[in-house]
């Protein structure tokens, strides 16, 4: 008999670390502080990713969505507000695909065919992703327009706290 290896399984981990590296890549876009800060939260949920860590890949997405913070706070210039937006989005992306990694290991081990069920998971939060930015977006420009960067970051993390909440029930 085999022991199931229950370690994360490899596309969806492969997948939260490309969309950490695109928020980090936006943060440091932004602002360099936040892209420092951004990438210690990929340095504390790639292990997370290897062994299987809920609470590293958790610990990781908080670092990147700080990272993401401080870039709004001290960043500037024309492009910034779409990059905070793009860089939430894929800090989100990372944590919620990361989380999903580390189940599906857990549950079906790392060997199980489960690309179809990754791939659903996946599509489904780079849609719902996609159309937050759009959204988003649309409404800063529309309503936003003279309105103080740090009014965006606060939007950001209240969007990111309502994520996590409606994913913890």
């Amino acid at each position: 008999m085999t022991e199931i290896d229950r370690r994360p399984v490899r596309l969806s981990a492969i997948v939260s670390l490309g969309a950490a590296a695109v928020a980090a890549l936006a943060a440091i876009l932004t602002a360099s502080v936040g892209g420092v800060v951004a990438g210690l939260g990929i340095v504390a949920l790639a292990p997370g990713l290897v062994v299987g860590s809920r609470r590293l890949v958790h610990g990781g997405g908080v670092v990147l969505a700080v990272g993401m913070v401080f870039a709004g706070a001290t960043g500037a210039g024309a492009a910034a507000e779409l990059f905070l937006l793009v860089g939430t989005a894929a800090t989100v992306v990372a944590w919620d695909v990361g989380q999903n990694a580390v189940g599906l290991g857990e549950q079906l081990g790392r060997e199980a065919e489960t690309t179809r069920a990754e791939l659903a998971h996946i599509g489904a939060t780079l849609v719902v992703g996609g159309v937050t930015v759009g959204v988003a977006y649309g409404l800063y420009q529309i309503a936003g327009s003279g309105q103080p960067l740090p009014a965006l970051v606060m939007l950001l993390v209240a969007a990111l706290v309502l994520t996590t909440s409606l994913r913890q029930t």
